[in-house]
């Protein structure tokens, strides 16, 4: 199989799991959850180099290509993906014959990327303490997990907004010459910049720091009405999930959205799963 077939292989995949996902979001409150999948490949090499993202992680899978990473990006900027992959063009060596053996177990994850003269971000091996902070207990749902009282929606609006307008959109090509690359904004010249991942995890790390449970705090990717992969924030409420998007001021019922949902991290955890 080459690289074209498995990177066809891998976007059908995500149209079942996308249309399965829409059909069954309905008007429903929660996501329901569907079967164990690998963790997106930005979100993988995140882990790789930042603990206090993902807690204990191990990583399962090899290094991800170039073009693999461009088709599974979520930049959400209004690039088209063949845009993006042009925008590659000239990065990425000439496949030969030898990529027939290519598997899929072998294109889940991301070679960590070590930007130079970068004080805001981290090499792999080097592991950042979570901030001890005054965490507000939650509320619990009836399967033991945290989730938000309706009071504190004004405080997920107050930071969904503040955070939509703070981060200036620039595309992951265009900071880190890469692909993909998950991280907080980048701050340049006091500025901050970032995609739908970035401005989703600046978000968490903002609700953590004002008292939210990070249980209560999942990442979830998307496919949105333009057909582009997207990467979002998902608050559980004790009314429901709901969702902080880059793309509109207001937290949003994650069945409202018009969405077709590819996975959602499991709260508390590194395991992704699809939507059910």
């Amino acid at each position: 199989m080459n690289i074209r077939k498995s990177i066809i292989s891998l976007f059908s995949v995500a149209a079942i799991v996308g249309i399965a996902g829409m059909a069954n979001a309905e008007t429903r409150p929660f996501m329901a959850r569907g079967e164990v999948v690998e963790a997106p490949p930005g979100y993988t090499d995140l882990c790789l180099r930042d603990e206090a993202h993902c807690g204990s992680f191990t990583p399962q899978t090899t290094a991800a290509t170039p073009l693999v990473m461009a088709a599974l990006s979520t930049a959400s900027l209004g690039q088209a993906w063949p845009l993006a992959m042009a925008a590659l063009q000239d990065q990425v060596p000439a496949v030969t014959e030898d990529t027939d053996q290519l598997t899929l177990l072998e294109v889940e994850s991301l070679l960590v990327y070590q930007p130079e003269a970068a004080v805001d971000f981290l090499p792999a091996g080097v592991v950042r303490p979570i901030a001890e902070a005054a965490v507000k207990a939650p509320v619990m749902m009836a399967d033991g997990s945290a989730a938000l009282a309706k009071g504190q929606m004004k405080l997920i609006t107050k930071i969904n907004q503040a955070v939509n307008r703070d981060v200036r959109k620039s595309s992951d090509l265009d900071l880190y010459g890469m692909p993909e690359f998950w991280s907080l904004p980048r701050v340049i010249d006091g500025k901050m910049y970032g995609d739908c991942e970035d401005y989703a995890l600046e978000k968490r790390r903002r609700l953590i720091e004002a008292g939210v449970s990070s249980d209560a705090l999942t990442l979830a990717v998307v496919i949105t009405r333009s057909g582009e992969r997207h990467a979002v924030l998902v608050a559980a409420f004790d009314a429901g999930d709901v969702v902080l998007d880059n793309l509109t001021p207001w937290p949003t019922p994650w069945a409202e959205l018009g969405y077709t949902w590819v996975q959602r991290q499991v709260a508390g955890t590194s395991t992704w799963t699809t939507v059910g």
